[in-house]
């Protein structure tokens, strides 16, 4: 196998690790699934990976840098106001869960909710991604607060739109309301910038 094979190989293991963790959880994905899914064989997945859980670190990770590079790449963050960047930004993510062709779920949400107790390797790997979204977002809320001549604690805040979107897309399943989303987003859109008045 050359290196271009294997890195061919790895990126369709994580992308379909991604998905089937996203969808159907850790413990009821299995290697065969994830192989068949990525269309490569049981000794590519053992070559790339010593076993799942190796893989749902990776995707974790990979779900993690897609997030960062997704916000950082996006139109708002070319916005000059922090307040209309700020704005941007909420508005991109209520735009995302609107779309009713995507499936409401969150890799890292679901994963830790699964195994926060059972797999501290998993749920330390899904803490660096709500880490990396707090201060990510908490630092546009902060930006914004000083561009309006208030300090804000934009970690909190950051904080409580990550519980309300995980709470939210935790109900939506459970409802099948998928329209909740974007309604509770909007809601605490509206009292994050309601703070900058």
């Amino acid at each position: 196998m050359n290196a271009r094979d294997g890195q061919g190989a790895r990126g369709k293991l994580i992308r379909a690790g991604t998905e089937l963790f996203r969808r159907q959880g850790y413990s009821a994905t299995s290697v065969d699934s994830i192989v068949e899914a990525a269309g490569v064989s049981k000794g590519s997945f053992f070559y790339h990976f010593e076993n799942k859980e190796e893989l749902a670190v990776a995707c974790l990770a990979g779900w993690d840098e897609m997030v960062r590079n997704t916000m950082q790449g996006a139109p708002f963050m070319q916005m000059e106001d922090p307040v209309q960047r700020l704005q941007g930004c909420l508005d991109f993510f209520i735009a995302m869960f609107s779309d009713p062709t995507a499936y409401p779920s969150c890799l890292v949400g679901t994963t830790v909710q699964e195994v926060a107790e059972s797999n501290p390797t998993l749920r330390d790997a899904a803490q660096q991604c709500f880490v990396h979204a707090v201060e990510d977002l908490g630092g546009l809320i902060e930006l914004a607060g000083l561009a309006r001549g208030r300090e804000l604690d934009g970690q909190a805040l950051a904080g409580l739109w990550m519980a309300t979107l995980q709470g939210s897309l935790l109900m939506a399943k459970a409802s099948g309301d998928l329209d909740r989303i974007p309604a509770n987003l909007r809601s605490q859109r509206e009292y994050i910038l309601g703070l900058l008045e």
